[in-house]
């Protein structure tokens, strides 16, 4: 182990060459020896005629072969990078075949990511771009943290540079050991995008092991309470983009992406008002501020603080009423320069575009105390053809337009989720209740604060057990009920809405959502 390391010799082989040109300064002022790769060896000398830099072709005596794929696996470079400097034997075998200890080895890998999330890229060229040595120095290297300095990051050269000269060209013990743990996780995400690249035909997460790409984008000021810890990692490539405002915080995150969602659902203009991972108001309108107007009177004590997503353009009247009311974020795959304009004025709203990706996310993740619980996204989608109109009256055709509309709008309910809905507009939402029974008395007296003598269709994301509920709705103006049927007692409850004349449908697909 060497407790301090004076940098002598290096390696540097970078396919990413921002920054370079501040180590390169480094080098010439420290009389730092360079073995490079033949790309990055050219380009060192481009930046400083001055610097010390030797191919690694002409060190091993072994030009590059197959097009560049063999290159830098030689014995030479791997002994230099992994020899113990206090090991007698090490350093007695380094000297026999006149090898030198390399101190810091400077590398970064192929642009895999970039290359495979271009849809005009090939399978080739993927394959291609997916670094073989590169990934190999780096795990040599911070495996032998102990004797050699690693550097995988462009970003790290300016600190790196202050702390060598702050201590005269000597690196510490404890800040390369803080490089290889960066190294490792360079190396590991690096490996988690090509398998998931591989596997992104396949419907399986994994087979005996996983490995995720997550990408830090930034920190947040905290988790869901100001005591936790927060971070943003990516999963996916939607274009999500905070264009006016204060920072999103973790809870707004959140919500937007459930809000937003569910506003993609509609291929008419919709409006989603949601709170606390809840919609508290969803409508469809061909004119987006009736859409708006429709959301917002379903709660519109709820919808105070709010997020607001629409599926459209926001437009100038929209604006104009959303700015009416306090409203923590809305979010829009763009706004008009006047809505722009108007929304922007307000301070502390958050305005964010989100243009999401064509292909679903195909799996959720969801964390324990002990377990990762990993499964299939409820992409399934119910079309007309699908229902069974299992009642001796059948639902009129706004009715059933009303039920599909209830039916979505649950799957982005937290169970037990009761949807009441009239004219392609939520009027009343029971959410999270531990028996379907509260939430429909949840939703029922919501619609009667909201609304006078109104006819509703129910939605529900699970079947009735017992016919309770469909006796309420007798009670309260529900004509239609859409569920998804399998209880042991469906025909009584089926009896119980024919003697109320109410249609019942039956989907055949619950959404249960925890």
């Amino acid at each position: 182990m060497t407790d301090k390391l004076t940098i002598k010799k290096a390696i540097v082989s970078v396919s990413d060459k921002t920054n370079l040109d501040q180590l390169t300064k480094y080098f010439v002022k420290h009389d730092v020896h360079i073995l490079s790769t033949g790309g990055t060896a050219k380009h060192l000398k481009k930046l400083n005629s001055k610097i010390r830099v030797q191919e690694i072709s002409d060190f091993t005596n072994f030009q590059e072969i197959l097009d560049g794929r063999v290159k830098t696996l030689h014995p030479l470079i791997y002994a230099g990078i992994l020899a113990k400097r206090n090991d007698v034997k090490h350093q007695k075998q380094l000297s026999q075949i006149d090898i030198a200890n390399i101190d810091l080895v400077v590398v970064n890998l192929y642009p895999f990511e970039k290359i495979s999330k271009n849809t005009l890229s090939t399978d080739s060229e993927c394959i291609e771009n997916i670094d073989i040595g590169g990934p190999s120095m780096i795990r040599a290297a911070a495996k032998n943290y102990e004797n050699v300095t690693i550097l995988t990051n462009p970003n790290e050269y300016e600190h790196f540079i202050e702390t060598a000269q702050k201590n005269k060209n000597v690196i510490s013990l404890e800040y390369r050991k803080k490089l290889a743990a960066l190294a490792f996780e360079t190396t590991s995400y690096y490996e988690s995008l090509i398998s998931s690249w591989f596997n992104r035909k396949n419907d399986d997460l994994c087979d005996q092991t996983s490995s995720l790409p997550l990408k830090k984008i930034t920190d947040l000021r905290y988790g869901e309470n100001p005591h936790q810890k927060g971070s943003l990692y990516s999963l996916a490539n939607n274009d999500v983009n905070k264009i006016s405002g204060k920072d999103l915080s973790y809870n707004n995150i959140f919500d937007l992406e459930v809000a937003m969602e569910l506003a993609e659902q509609f291929s008419k203009p919709s409006c989603v008002i949601l709170k606390h991972g809840n919609p508290c108001g969803v409508a469809l309108d061909k004119n987006q501020e009736k859409a708006y107007s429709k959301a917002l009177k379903c709660d519109p004590v709820s919808a105070f603080g709010g997020i607001v997503a629409f599926n459209k353009t926001v437009n100038e009247k929209t604006a104009q009423m959303i700015k009416k009311i306090f409203t923590e974020v809305v979010v829009a795959p763009n706004f008009s320069p006047q809505a722009l304009k108007f929304l922007a004025m307000k301070k502390n709203l958050i305005l964010v575009k989100y243009q999401s990706s064509n292909s679903p996310t195909k799996k959720t993740i969801k964390s324990t105390r002990n377990f990762l619980l990993v499964q299939d996204k409820d992409n399934k989608i119910i079309k007309k053809n699908d229902l069974n109109y299992i009642s001796k009256k059948k639902p009129k055709l706004n009715e059933i337009d009303d039920m599909m509309f209830g039916f979505i709008v649950c799957k982005f309910t937290n169970s037990n989720a009761i949807v009441l809905t009239n004219n392609l507009a939520t009027v009343g939402i029971g959410i999270g209740q531990t028996n379907r029974l509260d939430s429909a008395k949840q939703a029922i007296k919501k619609m009667k604060e909201n609304y006078k003598k109104i006819k509703a269709v129910m939605a529900s994301d699970g079947f009735f057990p017992f016919p309770d509920i469909v006796t309420l709705c007798a009670k309260n103006n529900v004509t239609a009920i859409i569920q998804p049927g399998g209880s042991i007692k469906d025909k009584n409850v089926v009896k119980v809405a024919e003697k109320n004349k109410i249609s019942m449908v039956f989907a055949g697909v619950r959404h249960f959502k925890h």
